[in-house]
Protein backbone atom coordinates (compact mmCIF):
# COMPACT_ATOMS: atom_id res chain seq x y z
CA UNK A 1 0.00 0.00 0.00
CA UNK A 2 1.34 2.88 -1.19
CA UNK A 3 0.83 6.65 -1.14
CA UNK A 4 0.14 7.17 -4.93
CA UNK A 5 -2.70 4.14 -4.23
CA UNK A 6 -5.02 6.09 -1.90
CA UNK A 7 -7.32 8.38 -2.26
CA UNK A 8 -9.25 10.45 0.05
CA UNK A 9 -11.73 8.78 2.77
CA UNK A 10 -15.12 9.12 1.01
CA UNK A 11 -18.88 9.18 2.59
CA UNK A 12 -20.55 5.47 3.83
CA UNK A 13 -23.08 4.93 5.66
CA UNK A 14 -21.47 2.42 8.43
CA UNK A 15 -19.20 4.40 9.69
CA UNK A 16 -18.02 8.38 10.46
CA UNK A 17 -16.01 9.12 7.40
CA UNK A 18 -15.16 12.62 5.47
CA UNK A 19 -12.71 13.67 3.35
CA UNK A 20 -10.72 15.74 5.66
CA UNK A 21 -7.42 15.05 6.61
CA UNK A 22 -5.97 14.13 9.92
CA UNK A 23 -7.73 16.94 11.65
CA UNK A 24 -6.12 19.58 9.61
CA UNK A 25 -2.88 20.46 7.51
CA UNK A 26 -0.39 22.43 9.29
CA UNK A 27 1.55 21.22 11.88
CA UNK A 28 2.29 22.77 15.21
CA UNK A 29 5.98 24.28 14.64
CA UNK A 30 8.28 24.07 18.11
CA UNK A 31 10.36 26.91 16.94
CA UNK A 32 7.49 29.51 15.99
CA UNK A 33 4.81 28.04 18.96
CA UNK A 34 4.76 30.62 21.85
CA UNK A 35 5.52 28.26 25.03
CA UNK A 36 2.56 29.01 27.70
CA UNK A 37 4.40 28.50 30.99
CA UNK A 38 1.76 28.15 33.10
CA UNK A 39 0.75 25.01 30.82
CA UNK A 40 4.18 23.82 30.67
CA UNK A 41 4.97 24.18 34.21
CA UNK A 42 2.33 22.58 35.87
CA UNK A 43 2.20 19.56 33.16
CA UNK A 44 -1.19 19.89 32.34
CA UNK A 45 -0.41 19.76 28.97
CA UNK A 46 1.99 17.57 26.72
CA UNK A 47 4.40 19.17 24.91
CA UNK A 48 3.29 21.28 22.02
CA UNK A 49 5.72 19.59 19.54
CA UNK A 50 4.81 16.35 18.50
CA UNK A 51 7.99 14.83 18.54
CA UNK A 52 9.11 15.54 21.84
CA UNK A 53 6.25 12.75 22.56
CA UNK A 54 8.79 10.54 21.08
CA UNK A 55 10.76 9.77 24.35
CA UNK A 56 7.52 8.41 25.99
CA UNK A 57 6.20 6.35 23.10
CA UNK A 58 8.30 6.01 20.44
CA UNK A 59 9.39 2.70 21.62
CA UNK A 60 5.42 1.53 21.67
CA UNK A 61 5.42 2.57 18.10
CA UNK A 62 8.63 1.35 16.91
CA UNK A 63 7.04 -2.39 18.30
CA UNK A 64 4.37 -1.54 15.80
CA UNK A 65 6.13 -1.10 12.85
CA UNK A 66 5.68 2.56 13.28
CA UNK A 67 7.04 5.91 14.25
CA UNK A 68 5.95 10.00 14.69
CA UNK A 69 6.11 12.35 12.28
CA UNK A 70 7.12 15.93 13.04
CA UNK A 71 3.53 17.20 12.28
CA UNK A 72 0.83 17.91 14.03
CA UNK A 73 1.23 18.40 17.95
CA UNK A 74 -1.16 20.81 20.19
CA UNK A 75 -4.17 22.30 18.18
CA UNK A 76 -6.55 25.26 19.65
CA UNK A 77 -9.99 24.31 18.18
CA UNK A 78 -11.58 27.25 20.51
CA UNK A 79 -14.41 28.77 18.56
CA UNK A 80 -14.09 26.19 15.47
CA UNK A 81 -10.43 27.39 14.51
CA UNK A 82 -7.59 25.39 14.17
CA UNK A 83 -4.13 26.57 14.95
CA UNK A 84 -1.19 25.75 16.46
CA UNK A 85 -0.38 26.43 19.87
CA UNK A 86 1.45 25.78 23.44
CA UNK A 87 -1.89 26.17 24.83
CA UNK A 88 -4.39 24.25 22.89
CA UNK A 89 -6.51 21.48 24.72
CA UNK A 90 -6.19 18.88 21.47
CA UNK A 91 -3.19 16.84 20.74
CA UNK A 92 -3.37 15.73 17.00
CA UNK A 93 -0.90 13.26 16.13
CA UNK A 94 0.29 11.33 12.70
CA UNK A 95 2.51 8.10 12.75
CA UNK A 96 4.23 6.28 9.48
CA UNK A 97 5.37 2.83 9.02
CA UNK A 98 9.17 2.25 9.52
CA UNK A 99 9.16 -0.25 6.62
CA UNK A 100 6.58 -1.87 4.23
CA UNK A 101 2.65 -2.37 5.73
CA UNK A 102 0.09 -4.59 4.85
CA UNK A 103 -3.71 -4.15 5.32
CA UNK A 104 -4.33 -6.16 8.27
CA UNK A 105 -1.53 -4.58 9.79
CA UNK A 106 -3.13 -0.89 9.45
CA UNK A 107 -6.52 -2.54 10.47
CA UNK A 108 -5.14 -3.79 13.61
CA UNK A 109 -3.42 -0.36 14.22
CA UNK A 110 -6.95 1.22 14.53
CA UNK A 111 -6.91 -0.25 18.07
CA UNK A 112 -2.82 -0.60 18.65
CA UNK A 113 -2.07 2.89 18.24
CA UNK A 114 -5.34 4.03 19.98
CA UNK A 115 -3.75 1.43 22.82
CA UNK A 116 -0.22 3.37 22.91
CA UNK A 117 -1.83 6.72 23.44
CA UNK A 118 -4.45 5.65 25.56
CA UNK A 119 -3.18 7.06 28.64
CA UNK A 120 -3.01 11.05 27.53
CA UNK A 121 -5.94 11.75 29.09
CA UNK A 122 -4.22 10.31 32.43
CA UNK A 123 -1.19 11.90 31.83
CA UNK A 124 -2.33 15.40 31.05
CA UNK A 125 -5.54 16.23 32.95
CA UNK A 126 -6.49 19.79 30.62
CA UNK A 127 -6.31 17.54 27.99
CA UNK A 128 -9.57 17.52 25.87
CA UNK A 129 -9.23 15.66 23.01
CA UNK A 130 -6.78 13.82 20.63
CA UNK A 131 -6.88 12.25 17.02
CA UNK A 132 -4.07 10.07 15.23
CA UNK A 133 -3.55 9.24 11.91
CA UNK A 134 -1.91 6.32 10.02
CA UNK A 135 -0.31 7.34 7.06
CA UNK A 136 0.63 5.62 3.99
CA UNK A 137 4.26 3.89 3.21
CA UNK A 138 6.63 6.86 1.37
CA UNK A 139 6.81 6.48 -2.21
CA UNK A 140 8.87 8.51 -4.70
CA UNK A 141 6.45 11.19 -4.79
CA UNK A 142 6.58 14.66 -4.32
CA UNK A 143 7.82 14.81 -0.69
CA UNK A 144 6.20 18.35 -0.23
CA UNK A 145 3.04 16.71 -0.38
CA UNK A 146 1.33 15.83 2.52
CA UNK A 147 -0.02 12.26 2.26
CA UNK A 148 -3.49 11.30 2.61
CA UNK A 149 -4.05 9.73 6.41
CA UNK A 150 -5.29 6.00 6.11
CA UNK A 151 -7.03 5.90 8.81
CA UNK A 152 -7.67 8.34 12.17
CA UNK A 153 -9.08 7.87 15.33
CA UNK A 154 -10.44 10.62 17.14
CA UNK A 155 -12.22 10.85 21.11
CA UNK A 156 -12.20 13.37 23.39
CA UNK A 157 -11.78 12.61 27.21
CA UNK A 158 -15.33 11.53 27.61
CA UNK A 159 -15.34 8.86 24.57
CA UNK A 160 -12.05 7.84 25.88
CA UNK A 161 -13.01 6.84 29.03
CA UNK A 162 -15.93 4.18 27.35
CA UNK A 163 -12.90 2.35 26.38
CA UNK A 164 -11.26 -0.65 28.21
CA UNK A 165 -8.17 -0.20 25.44
CA UNK A 166 -6.34 -3.72 26.75
CA UNK A 167 -9.66 -5.24 25.77
CA UNK A 168 -11.38 -3.42 23.13
CA UNK A 169 -11.28 -4.51 19.65
CA UNK A 170 -10.91 -3.02 16.04
CA UNK A 171 -14.83 -4.07 16.22
CA UNK A 172 -15.49 -2.51 18.64
CA UNK A 173 -13.93 0.84 17.80
CA UNK A 174 -16.16 0.50 14.47
CA UNK A 175 -18.95 -0.59 16.34
CA UNK A 176 -18.75 2.59 18.42
CA UNK A 177 -18.08 5.03 15.80
CA UNK A 178 -21.96 3.85 14.45
CA UNK A 179 -23.37 4.79 17.78
CA UNK A 180 -26.11 8.20 17.42
CA UNK A 181 -24.11 10.04 19.16
CA UNK A 182 -20.68 8.42 17.97
CA UNK A 183 -18.87 6.65 20.84
CA UNK A 184 -15.75 7.46 18.69
CA UNK A 185 -14.75 9.20 15.41
CA UNK A 186 -13.20 6.81 13.00
CA UNK A 187 -12.25 7.44 9.52
CA UNK A 188 -10.39 5.53 6.87
CA UNK A 189 -9.48 5.61 3.69
CA UNK A 190 -11.80 4.90 0.05
CA UNK A 191 -8.88 2.08 -0.37
CA UNK A 192 -9.48 0.66 3.29
CA UNK A 193 -12.94 0.38 3.60
CA UNK A 194 -13.57 -1.29 0.10
CA UNK A 195 -10.89 -4.01 1.14
CA UNK A 196 -12.74 -7.65 2.03
CA UNK A 197 -10.38 -7.63 5.44
CA UNK A 198 -11.94 -4.08 6.35
CA UNK A 199 -15.48 -5.47 5.03
CA UNK A 200 -15.14 -8.41 7.24
CA UNK A 201 -14.10 -6.09 10.50
CA UNK A 202 -17.28 -4.18 9.43
CA UNK A 203 -19.74 -6.91 9.64
CA UNK A 204 -18.04 -8.53 12.95
CA UNK A 205 -19.44 -4.95 14.60
CA UNK A 206 -22.72 -5.33 12.86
Amino acid sequence: MTRARLVGAGAAALLAISVAGCSGDDAADPASTTTTTEASSAGALPPAGALDLEPIYGAALADLGLQLTDRGGLIDRSDGGYEPSASGHHLALYVEPIGDRTVAEYINGIRDVAVVFGDVFERWPSLASFDVCQEPVEDDGDPTTEPLPVTQIEATREQASTFDWATTSVADIVRASREEPPGIILRVSTELINDPAFEAVVEEAT
